[in-house]
């Protein structure tokens, strides 16, 4: 085998049958000249097949991505990931491989007085723009958060086992049987993903090099830098074989992912640390610090989620001392969207190691009902192998994958609820005669809306297959390298879509009034119904307070529930009905991240007493502010929705006062709280500890909380960072006693 920090010569790209051009083409000298390397390498070999193409442009982006000074971190490299790379007209992007910003392109040829450069420019424009027209397949309004969006989980644990040039070999190995066997797609996979290794090999090797030139910040930092470089010297391209090469392997795939998930962490670390505790090499200390400068790493890069604890490959308890010091290592943090599992065994030291880091205002962890995830999973018809549920990860937000397996996407789009009411009411209400006739033209409206979402994701999935492949995707997802097939042509081993609900409480609200106002009591028709809407409530409060005495989801009101469990099993049934282009299901989820402004802002009033514009409910839970009965009322309402046809996973919100984690008997009514709402079959429930002074005084004087984290959609956000209109939802949530 070669040294892992000497790069491999590549493997030339071969001369493909022609391929008919439509435009004269960029000149890749010139792009390469203008600091473009990733654009110029995809135009090196027009005539190729696009995996080949970008699989080149993954070379040259890594060949001179800039290796920023080393400054004492124990990891490296560290920061935000995309230093250097920000002025570029096109980069890689995680999601759709590639990310073009004309506005850029724009700029540099106004200030450009090269016309080879011009040309270029040009050429560039005129061919990213044909590119993304092909690919413009989702047109829907019910975007929702999501369109075509994918986040994923690589294989950490297979890396740092087998190291990148094992993955070498198996490469060299599918070429061979390609070329034998006259495959010519699975040839371009392999011989595209040789040249993605080279580029790594190249990067790697001037990480290393950066790090030897990196001037000493302080007299001690030698041992440290030292320990850095024997690690990095063997990782990520030859097997770890300790603790601290383990971790040091595992940040630097993260940032070859360009930090999107760090996913199932204390799972993939667990054996190194185990031994190297065992064997007195390491501390638990050190763990915590260690994995707190990956969770750095991962905040720094606005990075997704980790999930620990839960289960093993043989569905026994997974949890460990890294379980407990990926939450001690949390404590205060916004990143990454760290996910507890939790099983009726969860043994009490990760109670409390929980409850001690929510106590610390982040909004971490979330938790999870193990139980109830594996069953849905299982019961879902996604074809999960019994040893891969155990590593079930939310994505992204929290959209359930599978960690190194799978690819999903997340979110490939959703569903406005209160929008597609607001159609029906106008147009069925004036001549309804009951209230079910108009529950029945909700369905109907939903359903033709669930069915034109999933033939454009669909679409869309095609279309990425053909125009849009994921090389470094392809490297490191199984089984792509197995079956020669690129990650976006179905290449992982589990396929499927999630999918966001929006609305649900809203829908539900509106419904609830409408039965009740015009059908139950008569205190309105439809015309004035709709009249009053059309005027956003305008010379109509009382009226609009009237609504805030009907039933309302979210306070164990079995009027207001029995709509929200009917809504639901509809939406979620119609959805989980449908398969996408690539496999699996639809599955459906509530993760509206910081989209319920926007999503409301594209709507006129609505019946549940929303005024035009203002924010949809923020989760699967109650519109925010509107659970008057308390927390148990809360959570009884929302248990009664069925979650596991929702196993993309509906977000749920608690916001909780402080005083509640001073004392044991506080903290013992939240475990109960939680632990009766998972019985109750609510599967996810995130937890807001901020009182309501707090925030007010944040609102007001955000110079003086620049620290502050909140709890919105499916992750942790530092409240200054949040427009006006969403710190205002966080602060219309009932803060539970």
């Amino acid at each position: 085998m070669a040294k892992a920090d000497s790069p491999d010569s590549c493997y030339p790209f071969k001369n493909m049958d022609p391929v008919p051009l439509k435009q004269n083409l960029p000149d890749p000298l010139v792009l390469q000249q203008m600091g473009e390397p990733f654009a110029a390498g995809f135009f090196e070999e027009p005539t190729a097949s696009p995996f080949l193409r970008w699989s080149r442009g993954v070379r040259r982006r890594w060949e001179s991505k800039p290796c920023p000074p080393w400054e004492g971190s124990p990891l490296y490299p560290n920061g935000l990931t995309i230093k250097g790379e920000q002025a570029r007209i096109l980069t890689p992007s995680y999601s759709y491989t590639w990310s073009y910003r004309e506005d850029l392109l724009k700029e540099k040829f106004n200030g450009t007085p090269s016309e080879e450069t011009r040309q270029t420019l040009l050429a560039l424009e005129e061919h990213m723009r044909s590119l993304e027209k092909d690919l413009d397949q989702i047109h829907t309004v019910h975007t929702v958060g999501g369109r075509g969006y994918t986040h994923s989980v690589p294989h950490y644990g297979r890396v740092l086992k087998e190291g990148l040039l094992g993955y070498d070999e198996r490469i060299r190995e599918g070429l061979s049987r390609s070329r034998n066997e006259n495959d010519a797609t699975a040839k371009d996979i392999y011989e595209g993903l040789l040249d993605v290794l080279t580029g790594v090999k190249a990067w790697h090797a001037r990480l290393l090099q950066a790090l030897r030139a990196s001037p000493l910040p302080d007299p001690d930092a030698r041992v440290a830098r030292d320990r850095l470089l024997s690690a990095l010297r063997q990782v990520p391209f030859c097997p770890a074989r300790d603790f601290f090469e383990a971790v040091a392997g595992y940040n630097v795939v993260y940032y070859l992912d360009d930090c999107d998930n760090p996913g199932r962490v204390d799972q993939e670390l667990w054996t190194y640390f185990e031994k190297d505790l065992q064997q007195g090499k390491t501390t638990y200390a050190e763990a915590v610090d260690l994995i707190r400068v990956l969770w750095k790493n991962c905040d720094a890069n606005s990075g997704w989620s980790a999930g620990i604890g839960g289960s093993s490959p043989s569905l026994d308890p997974a949890y460990n001392q890294l379980t407990r010091a990926c939450l001690d290592a949390a404590h205060g943090l916004r990143r990454p969207n760290l996910q507890l599992h939790v099983r009726k065994d969860m043994p009490e030291t990760i109670w409390d190691a929980a409850l001690d880091t929510l106590a610390t205002g982040c909004g971490l962890p979330a938790l999870y009902c193990e139980e109830s995830f594996l069953e849905a999973l299982q019961q879902t018809d996604l074809g999960i192998r019994e040893k891969d549920l155990g590593a079930y990860n939310g994505g992204g937000c929290t959209e359930t994958m599978i960690h190194g397996r799978s690819n999903v996407g997340s979110l490939d789009a959703g569903i406005h609820l209160p929008l597609i009411l607001e159609k029906t009411l106008q147009h069925v209400l004036p001549t309804a005669d009951s209230f079910e006739s108009v529950l029945m033209a909700f369905f109907e409206d939903v359903d033709k809306t669930i069915l034109e979402i999933c033939d454009q994701v669909r679409a869309d999935q095609q279309a990425k297959s053909r125009l849009r492949p994921q090389p470094m995707r392809t490297l490191l997802m199984d089984d792509c390298v197995e079956t020669g097939r690129d990650f976006n042509a179905g290449g992982a081993r589990y396929n499927w879509s999630v999918v966001n609900v929006a609305g649900l409480a809203n829908a539900v609200d509106a419904l609830a009034a409408l039965r009740e106002l015009v059908f139950e009591r008569k205190e309105k028709n439809a015309g004035e119904i709709l009249r009053i809407l059309e005027k956003d409530f305008q010379g109509e409060e009382p009226f609009r307070q009237r609504l805030s005495q009907c039933p309302r989801y979210g306070n164990d009101d079995r009027k207001a529930d029995d709509l929200a469990v009917r809504v639901g099993k509809h939406v979620f049934e119609s959805f989980l009905r449908e398969r996408p282009w690539r496999g699996g299901r639809f599955l459906p989820s509530c993760l509206m991240f910081v989209t319920y402004t926007g999503a409301g802002a594209s709507m006129g009033a609505s019946l549940d007493g929303r005024k035009a514009g203002e924010p949809i409910a923020d989760s699967a839970g109650p519109h925010q502010g509107r659970d008057i009965n308390g927390p148990t009322a809360m959570l009884r309402s929302v248990s009664r929705i069925p979650h596991r046809l929702a196993p993309g996973t509906l977000v749920v919100n608690l916001r909780l006062s402080s005083h509640l984690f001073l004392s044991q008997e506080g903290r013992r009514k939240v475990r109960d709280l939680i632990e009766t709402y998972f019985q109750l079959g609510g599967m996810q429930i995130q937890i807001n500890v901020v009182d309501q002074s707090t925030l007010r005084e944040a609102m007001k004087h955000p110079e003086r909380h620049q620290d502050l984290v909140v709890r919105v959609g499916g992750y942790s956000e530092y409240f200054n960072r949040l427009s006006p209109d969403l710190q205002r939802t966080v602060l219309e949530r009932t803060e539970h006693q």
